[in-house]
This record gives C-alpha cells, structure tokens and sequence, in this order.
C-alpha cells in the first residue's frame, strides 16, 4: 500500500497548550484521521536537547486516548549544517527520536539544512558532507527506534544582493541526490507540495519533473496549496492581506491555490507506507473536513482506488 494514512497536524496551537492539543486531536479523529502530526516546538516535547519526559507522557496519553498514531515535526530550527552549533541541532534530533519511539511514531520530519550563501559558494561540499554524517549516524538511532526520518524540502529565499541563505533543499532534485548519497535505509524524505511550489516560481526548475525525481525518496507527504507567488519583504501590510494577493506560504486547502493536482499526482509514485499528513494554516481550520476528505481522495487515488475530484468547484 502505497498510502497508509492521513492526517492533520498541530501547528494552530498556542505555544504549549496541552488542553488545546487535547480538544484539537479528539476533533481530528472525529473528521476521520488515522493519524495526527504532531508539533514538537507548540507542544515543549525537547528543553534544552532533552526529551522532556513529563510533557512526552502527557502527548502520548492524548494519542493513546483518541486512538490516533502519531508522527511528529521536529523542531523546526533543525539544520544539521549549521556547524558552530551542530551538537545543538544532533541533541533536538536525537531527543525527538526518543519521543518517537516512546510514542509509536513511524515518522519524524525535520528540515533540510541552510547556510549563508557566501559560504554556501565556497564551501558547499564541506557542508553537505556534514549534514550526511549527521544523517547517517542519525539514521542508525532511529533505525534502532523504528523511525522514519523525513528530510523535507524547503522554500527558496528571496535573492539577496551580497547575502542571505541557501536553502539548498529548496529544490527538491538537489535534495534527492544528497538522500541518495546518504544511501541511509530508515532516512527517507518528506515532501511538502507548497514548498516546491513557490520554489519551482522562484528558482525556474519543472515542478512536476522536480518531484518525479524527489518521489523514489518520499515517505511523509505535507499537503498544502499556494498561489507560487514569492513573499515579498514589506509588501503587504496586514495579515490576511497574503490570502487576498495570494502571496507566499499560505497553507491554504488543496485547491485553493494554484498547484495542479489533478494533473500532478498521477505522474507520482512514492515508498510503500506514506504518511499523507495535511499542513493546515489554523485560520482555515474552518475547513477541516473537506480537507481530510479531499486527502483521503488522494491516498485512494494513490492506492488505484476512485478518481480525483476538485471539491472546491464552486469556489468563484
């Protein structure tokens, strides 16, 4: 089976607020959801690069009650390239492990690394070979653990004269290629739709070519819309105004945006036992439902079974 289940996630909590994740999950499951996503940096699951063991049985309490499987988004500063503070980032990655075996979670995400672009020029290989070992080594705790990591793709930044960053998994072939030099068995990939979206826009790569490539990789989808367009600094000027312009990392329902679903998703085969989880933005909790139903269209889909359709026909 090629999909196994679907799921929402956590990100609308306020920071730390275990009742919230207690109401929020009962209603996930009430909406059809195997599975929940859980938020490791809302719900204080790591202090300090240490499990915290009295909030890590709280969560898996909560799990167990509304017999929902868990995943987990770790951290999301991770950034296993980030070498002056790299023992930071290996501690938050091994602690989130910890909760994961702890809690039955078949699959942790983390993000792909990122580095100022200068030393991105000139060093680049010195730093992807670091965040490979890290990977590996990192890969053979989680094996142990029974978890899946999940190395996502990120959103390019807007170009910066004389700075910025390099996300170099903003495209996702680049990542591809280094998951496939970490040959890794239990380090996998986590696709996230709407980052490859406006990276395509921003960085000129073939979305669907891009994603056949990153596919083979993939075990932990995030599903998402946007419009492709790049955020821009100052540009708008209250919040909300993103939804009106259809600017930026929106994380609005699948086919609120631009991104061809239809068209898209028969050309993609990813690992036996994806985790199909949908990255809601809280503001559109509102449509909860229709978007546990559209992902589940997906996962039938994806498994041979029914056909795709756009729920949002009559949006004008």
């Amino acid at each position: 089976m090629m999909i196994d289940g679907v799921g929402l996630n956590l990100t609308s909590l306020k920071d730390g607020d275990i009742d919230g994740a207690d109401a929020l999950i009962g209603r996930w499951k009430a909406l059809g959801c195997s599975h929940v996503e859980l938020t490791a940096r809302r719900l204080d699951l790591v202090v300090n690069g240490r499990l915290n063991v009295h909030r890590a049985r709280q969560v898996i309490e909560l799990v167990e009650r509304h017999s929902i499987r868990p995943v987990l988004h770790a951290p999301h500063a991770i950034n296993l390239m980030d070498l002056p503070r790299h023992d930071w980032h290996v501690a938050v990655c091994e602690a989130s492990i910890e909760f994961c075996r702890l809690a039955g979670g078949h699959s942790m995400v983390l993000h792909s690394g990122k580095v100022p672009t200068a030393d991105w020029v000139d060093d680049r290989d010195k730093y992807r070979t670091a965040e490979r070992d890290a990977l590996k080594r990192l890969g053979d705790l989680a094996g142990r653990a029974g978890v899946r990591l999940s190395v996502e793709n990120m959103i390019a930044s807007p170009r910066v004269a004389g700075g910025g960053m390099t996300p170099y998994g903003a495209d996702p072939r680049r990542l591809a290629e280094q998951l496939d030099a970490v040959g890794h068995e239990w380090v996998g990939a986590c696709l996230d739709f709407g980052h490859a979206w406006l990276s395509s826009t921003m960085l000129g790569f073939d979305y669907t070519e891009a994603l056949q490539a990153f596919a083979p990789f993939v075990w932990h989808l995030h599903l998402h819309d946007n419009c492709g367009r790049a955020p821009r600094a100052g540009a708008l000027e209250l919040p909300g105004d993103d939804i009106a312009y259809g600017i930026g990392d929106i994380h609005a329902p699948m086919y609120w945006g631009t991104i061809p679903w239809n068209e898209l998703l028969p050309k993609l085969t990813f690992r036996e036992r994806t985790f199909a989880g949908v990255e809601l933005a809280g503001r559109f909790n509102h449509e909860a439902a229709r978007v546990v139903e559209t992902a589940w269209t997906f996962a039938r889909f994806l498994n041979g079974e029914g056909q795709l359709a756009n729920p949002y026909e009559d949006m004008t």
